[in-house]
């Protein structure tokens, strides 16, 4: 065990620095295969954040839970272990569903704000 604040650091500097400094080389790079790496992992690393923003109180409680979170960074991060384009490939389809809906929504959003205000109050 290394400690909750210890922990917290490490995290970020896996799951944010690192993945920031690689994705600007991967912008730089001329190939795509890197550009594709890092941006799988914003996506797990964002819906992962999102997730966990709503569990943080239960997180907290969870004996080692920032260690485990710490290992399971390093795995998404890591080219070596490829684990958040692993991820993507795996489960890309089910996203693409959530992604067609939420277009929808935005659709609809922006339709009706775009309707003048008179249209809007019959």
């Amino acid at each position: 065990m290394i400690g909750w604040y210890i922990s917290k650091v490490l995290c970020v500097a896996v799951g944010v620095l690192y993945p920031a400094y690689m994705s600007v080389k991967a912008i730089k790079s001329p190939t795509k295969d890197d550009d594709t790496q890092w941006l799988s992992y914003w996506v797990i690393f964002g819906m992962f954040s999102f997730l966990e923003f709503f569990l943080d109180l239960i997180l907290q409680w969870v004996p080692l839970y920032h260690e485990a979170k710490l290992v399971f960074l390093i795995w998404l991060a890591i080219p070596t272990f490829k684990g958040a384009l692993k991820l993507w490939n795996d489960h890309n389809q089910k996203v693409d569903q959530y992604i067609e809906k939420f277009d929808q929504l935005i659709g609809k959003l922006q339709a009706s704000a775009e309707k003048p205000v008179s249209e809007k109050k019959e």
